[in-house]
């Protein structure tokens, strides 16, 4: 079959498709966990954590607006890094690896999250569960729930796209429950402009710390080859995702410190306990099962998207020919998606077996710990690594290629060059050195580089 013949994937996301899509990525798991620890450094200041790392973002997003609409293919920043540094191919190869990396891991990363949830709601409903071997269940339930998703991937876009869409308006329904009782019941009356024990400095502890509750934007673009008009769709997608999310982020955070003093939001599920303290039990399991819908929409989110970025990479000549190929049926790249599912399926059981999961009977809560934290960090330092070039991209096509088209183009430019992209890169640089201080991680992910390399070289 001739390169001419070879099926292509299918346009089928909108603009309200894509950015729900984008929502999904963004919401994810993180918000129903990240925001307690981060009120520990930024206490009733966390709504101003959130603004800064909410800026931190949409600089960055802003870079992939633009990069988008000139270059709307799967491979997204691989395919802009290499457009910006012809001569540094192997740099292009690893953003765009770096990047694969991040979405494989954040599947297996969301998948440990669901089986956490999902236990313990059976210890709380089924007592007797305790007693089973809470690391073998964790991973078998980790593994079915990406195999399950690794079949919708499969079955087509419009169906991944349908999926995510009700799972994201479930979601969003915790966060507006939150949003809600916090401002109509909480008896809490914070003062919105009090620090925390870290002083003003906490409100940065805070934003790094919450700026991964944003990582998933980076990942909208992968779905450009699969979405309609993506020249100008995909650009509105990621700055109406980024702004959507930051508005419930935002209330979110002003909502919470009603509910409770921020001093009490410490545990694995610090919504679930501040929609306790109005709703009692039954707002725990409430916002416990809603996050059963989170985690497992991350889950889709990231396949989709790992299983896009190799797509493009190997149809650039990248990685092997083979998972460049399209299913003729179902329009969607067969090989890349058994590729992604089997990365995330052998994180979850070598990091699982790494790590200490057990059953708490003082706490009654499920405990995990250990390597897949670090694991997680890992993929948010390459996304951290990712952005640095992105951002560098646009201000590079700016002198090197002026006369491309370039529908959406990023405000505020002094002699052309765009002020957001500099903040983005520099912000990005910032973050890596205040919070990335465990050489594991460091170790883990300069792996995770040579092996990017090593299967370049045998990708024919």
């Amino acid at each position: 079959m001739s390169s001419s013949e070879e099926p292509k994937l299918k346009k089928a996301l909108n603009l309200i498709q894509a950015t729900f899509f984008g929502v999904g990525l963004i919401l994810g798991a993180g918000i129903y966990v990240v925001i307690g620890a981060v009120a520990q450094y930024a206490g009733n200041l966390t709504w101003l954590a959130v603004v800064l790392s909410g800026l931190i973002a949409l600089f960055t997003g802003l870079s992939y607006a633009e990069l988008s609409s000139m270059f709307p293919y799967a491979s997204s920043s691989y395919y802009y890094t290499k457009e910006a540094m012809p001569n540094r191919q192997n740099v292009a190869f690893l953003v765009g690896w770096l990047l694969f990396f991040e979405a494989a891991s954040g599947a297996a990363t969301a998948s440990v999250g669901f089986s956490s949830y999902l236990l313990s709601l059976l210890y709380s409903l089924y007592p007797a569960t305790t007693k089973l071997d809470a690391k073998l269940l964790m991973i078998i339930l980790s593994v079915l729930i990406v195999m399950l998703f690794t079949l919708i991937n499969y079955i087509g876009i419009s169906e991944s796209s349908t999926v995510n869409i009700i799972f994201t308006l479930i979601e969003a329904f915790g966060l507006l429950v939150i949003i809600i009782i916090g401002f109509t019941f909480g008896s809490v009356t914070p003062n919105y402009f009090e620090p925390a024990n870290y002083g003003a400095y906490g409100i940065f502890l805070g934003a790094s710390l919450f700026f991964f509750a944003y990582t998933g934007f980076e990942l909208m673009a992968t779905t450009a080859e699969e979405t309609v008009d993506a020249k100008y769709t995909m650009p509105k997608a990621i700055i109406m995702a980024l702004i959507v999310t930051t508005t419930l982020y935002l209330l979110v955070a002003l909502a919470t410190v009603r509910l409770v003093p921020w001093e009490h939001l410490t545990g694995g599920a610090p919504l679930a306990t501040a929609a306790e303290a109005v709703l009692g039990t039954q707002g725990w399991f409430l916002l416990a099962s809603i996050a059963l819908f989170s985690t497992s929409n991350t889950v889709l989110g990231f396949l989709v998207s790992s299983s896009r970025i190799s797509y493009g990479m190997a149809a650039d000549g990248m990685l092997h020919p083979k998972l460049a190929s399209v299913d003729k049926k179902h329009k969607t790249p067969l090989y890349t998606i058994i590729l992604a599912m089997s990365v995330a399926i052998f994180e979850i059981v070598v990091a699982g077996y790494a790590s200490d999961i057990r059953y708490d009977p003082t706490s009654g809560l499920l405990k995990v710990g250990g390597i897949i934290s670090i694991v997680a960090s890992s993929a948010n330092l390459g996304a951290l690594i990712a952005f640095i070039f992105v951002n560098l991209a646009v201000i590079l096509l700016r002198k090197r290629k002026k006369d491309i088209e370039r529908p959406f183009k990023i405000p505020i430019n002094v002699r052309d060059i765009p002020v957001f992209p500099i903040l983005g890169l520099l912000l990005s640089m910032l973050v890596i050195i205040l919070t990335f201080h465990d050489i594991i991680v460091w170790i883990i992910t300069l792996i995770v580089l040579a092996l990017g390399l090593i299967i370049r070289e045998i990708r024919e």
